[in-house]
């Protein structure tokens, strides 16, 4: 992946502003890295090293990898999606979990650094419960993650909430091209 092309993911940034969102249907490999005060000290190592563990296991990364680091004082994690594999595997995780998504607007990850409070504030203003865990998408692929850093970045809010396992009323609509993953009851 990092020799290839470009696979940057190509979304409308707007579908991401403030909003609820699942990412169940993903699944992820993931490593544990250690982090100083909130800044991954080795995220462009462990991004190689996670390429490098999907091609021994066999797996093929998304189509448009999805890269996340998992925030914390001293130790956090890095993730990138993988196709979903029909075996199970302790290295693979997924989540059921709803998010909250938010975008940042100036680019790098100071600005994700300096955008974090402000949405724990405005979560815990909206009253939407407790947050587990925080996560920065970087809207790169692996390979311009490496080589120009991270330029543009989504903060994603995992919640305690989890998305009903079988699905809502509201999602029977044949209506919908294609049903999305909705929460119920929330």
């Amino acid at each position: 992946m990092a020799g290839g092309e470009c696979q940057c993911p190509k979304i409308d940034l707007a579908d991401w502003r403030d909003r609820e969102v699942t990412l169940s249907g993903h699944q992820f490999l993931s490593a544990q890295t250690p982090i100083f005060l909130h800044v991954p000290r080795r995220l462009y190592r462990e991004v190689e090293a996670l390429e490098n563990q999907i091609r021994r296991l066999g797996l093929r990364p998304a189509g448009a990898p999805l890269i996340l680091h998992r925030d914390g004082w001293f130790w956090g994690e890095v993730l990138v999606s993988v196709d979903p594999h029909p075996r199970s595997s302790p290295e693979i995780q997924s989540f059921q979990n709803l998010f909250y998504s938010r975008v940042v607007d100036e680019p790098g990850f100071d600005a994700a650094l300096r955008e974090m409070p402000r949405f724990y504030r405005d979560l815990r203003a909206a009253g939407v419960g407790r947050i587990e865990s925080m996560y920065f998408w970087y809207l790169s692929c692996p390979r311009c993650l490496i080589e120009h850093g991270a330029r543009q970045i989504i903060l994603l809010a995992r919640s305690n909430k989890l998305l009903a396992s079988e699905s809502c009323p509201l999602m029977a609509s044949a209506a919908a091209p294609t049903p999305r993953a909705l929460p119920c009851g929330i």
